[in-house]
């Protein structure tokens, strides 16, 4: 009987061992149109935040060149909201935006996935290389506006900084705070860098700190990425690229240790649309969008689950 018992034992523990693991893997529904960006004025769709306080809202600007403003829109209708002007901004080469706590209220009190901001900033990413000018490389941030109307919208702050990369298409930022930039490479190989928070509203450009960098473990025929976020929670980071779509766990919030030592899953559903830039996750982390740049753009959904659990 003993080893009988023993036998059972051993194959319930085994059949344990490979229920858990089958939930710890993530998956990804099929691709979901929303709204189509219809504004004339949006002829070069480049970046995507989705906002936490106005439900179903989300922000995007144009690319290099041009007025140097933020459109908020309807992702359901893709009908533009609001328009925000930014004072003492250009636009020289827009390439991403993102959405998190503001950088001054993280110096003043402690931001975390734990505790809900009292305000969010919208952070505009001026590091697209410019034939004609070259990279600015500077970060532009501005209060998300209470009530969505149009308006003219004064700068939190600015953020120069220098790094070895020429180009950069990419912006994403943490609960706590921490800026992040990765540049944009052929190959997709990029550098993955924090911005100090320390650089804001300074005379000087910012050194980033090369040597606390990691490299992103993807592999493509194009320049790749076009852009990225981090979940609200922390724990999720995704990019796209021309040729794909890829996600990364982080489950203790260590973004360059996360990018260093992982290989990134490729989203497996994802259904190339040319010149896709923009992504964001969604407030309740139950997926994601991507818009892709130029007119008339549609706004696409994918359903996110963590535990594996989406079906068809």
């Amino acid at each position: 009987m003993f080893p009988l018992s023993k036998y059972l034992l051993q194959i319930c523990i085994s059949h344990l061992f490979v229920v858990v693991q089958l939930s710890s893997a993530v998956s990804f529904g099929p691709m979901e149109s929303r709204g189509q960006l219809t504004d004339p004025r949006i002829y070069e769709a480049s970046g995507l935040a989705i906002s936490r306080v106005h439900k179903n809202i989300a922000y995007t600007h144009n690319d290099k060149d041009g007025i140097h403003e933020v459109f908020a829109f309807d992702i359901n209708s893709g009908s533009t909201v609001a328009t925000l002007l930014i004072n003492n901004a250009t636009n020289t080469d827009w390439e991403d935006v993102a959405y998190g706590p503001c950088f001054d209220d993280c110096i003043t009190s402690t931001c975390s996935a734990q505790t809900t901001p009292t305000r969010y900033c919208i952070y505009i990413a001026d590091v697209g290389v410019h034939v004609a000018k070259g990279t600015e490389n500077v970060i532009y941030a501005i209060r998300e506006p209470l009530t969505l109307q149009d308006a003219t919208v004064d700068l939190v702050g600015s953020l120069a900084f220098n790094w070895t990369e020429v180009n950069a298409e990419t912006l994403m930022i943490s609960p706590g705070g921490q800026l992040f930039i990765m540049s944009k490479v052929f190959g997709g190989r990029a550098l993955f860098a924090e911005i100090p928070a320390s650089g804001w509203n300074k005379d000087s450009a910012t050194w980033l700190d090369l040597n606390n960098a990691a490299v992103f473990k993807i592999t493509t025929n194009s320049n790749d990425p076009l852009g990225g976020d981090i979940s609200p929670n922390g724990k999720n980071v995704i990019v796209v690229g021309e040729e794909g779509i890829y996600y990364l766990s982080v489950p203790d919030n260590d973004y360059i240790k996360a990018v260093k030592n992982n290989v990134p899953i490729q989203v497996n559903t994802y259904q190339r649309v040319n010149n896709s830039q923009g992504i964001a996750w969604s407030p309740d982390e139950k997926g994601f969008y991507v818009l892709a740049e130029g007119r008339n753009s549609t706004l696409y959904f994918y359903s996110f689950d963590e535990f594996g659990l989406i079906v068809g």
